[in-house]
């Protein structure tokens, strides 16, 4: 069995499924990693996301943004795919932009390598549909949550299951992201313990 390199994005597929040693060397031969400082902008509104981002160490958001008002619409942290999936998978201009929050290491993957490696290893076209499945659900819930629950139940539910995204990304991206006022949020959060 070849020595595949420590990578992230190969641990993080292993996930889905148990992947032979020559998949695990032609996915690794297809990425490069990157260190990129906080403040980057990964995708520009109107550009085509053409990479597929794994965070190894790090934070990032997707938002939208009109006029002077920004919309978070995902928090990445380390461990997670981090993308524009819609622009992605469509290869059409996005409309949203990806900003890191910290300094971030990154494994990238270029959307026509991937393409490859689903054509030439169905393990990876089926783990590439399980990941977009996970995807959907997750943006699915996401939504629901805004429409449906209350503020103090949509802190909670991030308090519980993402409290990394709590202890280190500024208030106001997180009131965002919860569709929620700061004053609101900061009410709510003087309940919690951290």
């Amino acid at each position: 069995m070849p020595n595949i390199p420590e990578n992230g994005l190969l641990n993080f597929l292993q996930k889905f499924e148990q992947l032979p040693a020559e998949v695990l060397s032609a996915v690794d031969s297809c990425t490069s990693r990157i260190a990129l400082p906080k403040k980057t902008i990964l995708l520009k509104k109107g550009k085509i996301c053409d990479n597929l981002y794994f965070i190894e160490k790090g934070m990032a958001r997707n938002y939208y943004k009109a006029e002077e008002k920004e919309l978070t619409i995902d928090i990445t942290v380390e461990g997670a795919l981090l993308t524009s999936f819609s622009s992605f998978v469509s290869r059409q201009p996005s409309n949203e932009v990806i900003e890191l929050m910290e300094d971030c290491q990154l494994v990238a993957i270029h959307y026509n390598d991937l393409q490859q490696l689903y054509q030439t290893y169905p393990v990876m076209e089926r783990i590439g549909r399980l990941i977009a499945e996970h995807n959907y659900n997750s943006l699915k819930n996401h939504n629901y949550m805004l429409k449906f629950n209350s503020t103090t139940e949509r802190y909670e539910y991030l308090f519980n299951n993402k409290i990394e995204i709590i202890r280190r990304a500024p208030i106001g991206i997180i009131a965002s992201y919860l569709g929620m006022s700061i004053e609101t949020l900061s009410r709510i959060r003087s309940k919690h313990e951290i």
